[in-house]
């Protein structure tokens, strides 16, 4: 027969750590690592005290400051102590992490015994004394409780696909991009993803002089190459991003200078141009020349620079969701596809009158009224700035500025969380959190709730106002 050492001997391990001058103590047992953080991602309306989260081994963990939780005051620290709460790990930062000690259970006292002092009691489970300290027993349940049954409930609502409404059906979707002084476009439906140019890439022996080399994408070689040579583009820009699409048997992504917009075009809006088609935008005022894959490139020339992986690719497919991803000052955020209408610039907005101060105003985009939300604003994000830059959604007379389009994201749903399986929002303005490449994190918007009803009423009260 078994036993384990507190029924044996009536002692309990704990860690013991420093928060400002005050010691701390946690089970032993339920301490999986102290760690070094180096990089938190900011939540956007999160608790205070929830500092962020980080990605730890392709998990994301929620980050706790526990002076903030404890007193509501910040300290600078990079220690953390990694816990284990209901079965779920969370990032603890602590001032010091000072050793393990053994006590007696009979000499751990309750907390309503003893004088807490400013401590939020309601995270203390008991007090102990060490070498004449006073020990405070952290406890994180309380903080956490509500994590993991709201998670469950909504753990599939991230993973379900919305079906645009049947009025899209004749329209197209295209990636606005430019090279030097000129705008192109690719169709949505050709492109896999967008993302960075790549930092590191090899180069390819006796290769075309229009492929820059090799990089690697999720450990699928791709086949880099710099659409200026290729359309004979001049430009001094720098080559910022990569559109990564598929060309036979290979897949290939193409430098470009900026991903400037994503639209949904109506059948007239796109014309012909001898045999070219562009895509009219602006009301006439600028022009985007559609490329086609199959005229940039001769299969043969680049086929065989990688290794079959068609099938995988399809297998792959399956299980990846594509999301239209932004940046709000330095926070990386998404929203799924197919909630997305367009993503376009606008010029000016017209005052809504009556509106919370996060609606700036309305435009008219195509004979429809849309209502403008700044992102930074809804969701509290200081010091990051608007753009001219519009995500116009699907289904809703609203869009919202972004400080910086990304492009087109494509995720493994596995590697994508119901946001509260992470953390508890003040407003759920959040629907998930996907581990991206890199290590990076990026927010899922709910749009359902960035957009309030109360708003788009009002949108809808002033627009019937004017039309009579």
């Amino acid at each position: 027969m078994s036993f384990r050492l507190t029924e044996v001997s009536g002692m309990v391990s704990y860690t013991l750590f420093r928060v400002g001058d005050q010691l701390f103590a946690y089970r032993t047992e339920d301490i999986i690592e102290t760690v070094r953080v180096e990089r938190i991602f900011p939540v956007p309306k999160a608790p205070p005290y929830l500092r962020g989260v980080v990605n730890l081994r392709n998990r994301v963990v929620p980050v706790i400051d526990a002076s903030l939780l404890l007193w509501n005051r910040s300290e600078d620290s990079d220690t953390a102590v990694i816990v284990e709460v209901s079965g779920e790990p969370v990032c603890l930062l602590v001032s010091k992490v000072v050793g393990i000690t053994e006590v007696a259970e009979e000499n751990v006292k309750s907390r309503e015994e003893v004088e807490l002092g400013d401590v939020r009691e309601e995270f203390v489970e008991g007090v102990f004394e060490k070498n004449g300290d006073v020990v405070f027993l952290l406890s994180l349940t309380e903080v956490l409780k509500k994590r993991g049954k709201e998670g469950r409930k909504r753990s599939s609502r991230i993973r379900k696909e919305d079906q645009r409404e049947e009025s899209s059906e004749s329209r197209e979707g295209f990636v606005v991009f430019s090279l030097g002084n000129e705008w192109f476009a690719l169709p949505v439906k050709e492109v896999r993803e967008i993302v960075d140019f790549p930092e590191r890439f090899s180069a390819v022996p006796q290769a075309p002089d229009y492929v820059e080399g090799i990089f690697l994408l999720r450990n699928e070689e791709v086949v880099l190459v710099s659409l200026r040579k290729l359309l004979s583009v001049p430009s001094d820009k720098q080559e910022r991003r990569a559109i990564v699409t598929r060309v036979g048997r290979a897949t290939v992504g193409m430098a470009v200078d900026e991903v400037k917009e994503i639209r949904w075009i109506d059948t007239g809006g796109v014309a012909s141009l001898g045999e070219k088609n562009v895509l009219v935008l602006d009301g006439g005022n600028r022009l985007a020349l559609i490329l086609k894959l199959r005229d940039l490139f001769r299969e043969e020339e680049i086929g065989d620079l990688v290794e079959e992986s068609f099938e995988e690719e399809k297998e792959e497919d399956v299980n990846m969701k594509s999301f239209v991803s932004f940046r709000v000052g330095s926070v990386d955020m998404a929203v799924p596809i197919e909630k997305v209408r367009e993503v376009i610039e606008i010029e000016e907005v017209t005052p809504l009158p009556g509106a919370p101060p996060y609606v700036k105003g309305m435009f008219n985009l195509r004979n429809s009224v849309i209502a403008v939300i700044s992102l930074p604003e809804r969701l509290g994000i200081e010091r990051a700035e608007d753009s001219n830059r519009v995500v116009v959604l699907e289904g809703v007379p609203a869009g919202f500025t972004v400080s910086k389009l990304r492009g087109i994201l494509r995720v493994k749903e596995e590697n994508i969380q119901p946001v509260e399986e992470v953390t508890e929002l003040e407003e759920k303005l959040l629907e998930g959190v996907i581990r991206a490449e890199e290590g990076n994190i990026v927010f899922v918007l709910d749009t359902d709730r960035v957009v309030r009803e109360e708003d788009v009423k009002l949108l809808e009260e002033r627009v019937g106002d004017g039309e009579g």
